[in-house]
């Protein structure tokens, strides 16, 4: 009997149906079809994360490369400016720019101080320096300078009012609109997307995002604004006529005097003097109240020679989408020497 039973499941087994074992086995070429795709699957992955790991290692390599050629592009531009103070130091001991009626400024000619790109190794550096005696910051300026200057730009006394009061607006912590000014509630009535900062501006950039302004006129006042540095003098040897027009009691027989001094390739000696020949004043008259008084207002609001550089630095790099760039204020020291106050990355 045993047998018989024994035989019985072997004939069962003999005689299974065909397709049964069919769908054993394709059961199993689908299990390891999936185990290959699996495999496959992660070996992409993991390829794929080296290929990141391997990208991110040369990025990181690639900005501490250009932060190093930078940090050496500003110092050669520190040394640069240092090596300038010597002749500046020997020609004023001598005499010579008193007796020439001429005050030198070695610090004035910034693109004949750096002509080309600097390179640091293998990486060049393009440098260039705006003196910031040259322009009006538009973080600290008042609204009538703003006002004044937007004028002399666009030749609209409306217009300029109103950037000038906008700007304020922007900027100031409280959210009352001057009488041309706007505030958050005038920006989403004119359905803007962005509000003002009420803090400091931090690019001229942004100055596009202020009511009323326009790429247009953007870009004819840009040459004369800045967010930075704490330069408050306006340098009179080299303000274009905009900037100069912004200093308190500027006047047009003042301005006259300046702008010729300057198209004759002279420079003002002093502001003293340069009052003097502006109202041809005699020994008297210049040691009265008034006269002491504007040179006193005006050496106040003035400076003879550059003080405060802002550099932007950047890396030429062609294959790069986005140059690494530094920014950086340099200040004149009293005894010369150039002093970097501030870096920004």
């Amino acid at each position: 009997m045993t047998r018989n039973r024994h035989s019985g499941f072997l004939a069962d087994a003999a005689f299974a149906p065909p397709h049964a074992t069919t769908n054993r086995r394709g059961v199993a070429l689908l299990a390891a079809l999936w185990l290959v795709v699996i495999i496959a699957s992660a070996g992409l992955q993991f390829s794929l994360v080296a290929r990141e790991r391997r990208a991110l290692g040369v990025t990181a390599s690639d900005r501490t490369r250009d932060r190093a050629a930078l940090t050496g592009a500003l110092a050669h531009v520190q040394a640069r400016l240092d090596g300038q103070r010597r002749p500046q130091a020997a020609e004023r001991q001598a005499g010579l720019a008193q007796r020439m009626g001429v005050v030198s400024d070695s610090w004035s000619n910034l693109d004949a101080l750096f002509p080309d790109a600097i390179a640091v190794g293998e990486t060049r550096v393009a440098v260039r320096g705006v003196d910031l005696g040259t322009v009006v910051n538009v973080n600290t300026a008042s609204e009538q300078t703003l006002a004044v200057l937007f004028e002399a730009v666009l030749r609209d006394a409306e217009v300029a009012t109103q950037l000038a009061q906008r700007i304020l607006d922007w900027r100031d912590a409280d959210t009352l609109a001057r009488a041309n000014g706007a505030e958050g509630v005038d920006y989403r009535r004119a359905q803007r997307t962005v509000l003002p900062t009420n803090g400091n501006v931090r690019t001229i950039g942004e100055l596009a995002q202020v009511l009323g302004m326009t790429p247009d006129l953007l870009e004819r006042l840009n040459p004369y604004l800045t967010t930075a540095g704490t330069a408050s003098r306006v340098n009179i040897n080299a303000a274009p006529e905009p900037v100069l027009r912004t200093i308190p009691g500027m006047t047009p027989p003042l301005l006259a005097a300046i702008l010729a001094l300057r198209s004759g390739g002279r420079r003002v000696e002093s502001v003293p003097a340069l009052l003097t020949a502006v109202r041809g004043a005699a020994r008297g008259d210049a040691a009265s109240g008034l006269y002491m008084s504007q040179v006193r207002d005006l050496t106040e609001a003035v400076t003879l020679e550059t003080g405060e550089i802002e550099f932007n630095l950047m890396v030429l790099d062609p294959g790069s989408i986005q140059p690494a760039n530094l920014s950086a204020t340099v200040v004149r020291h009293t005894d010369g020497s150039a002093v970097v106050r501030r870096m920004q990355w």
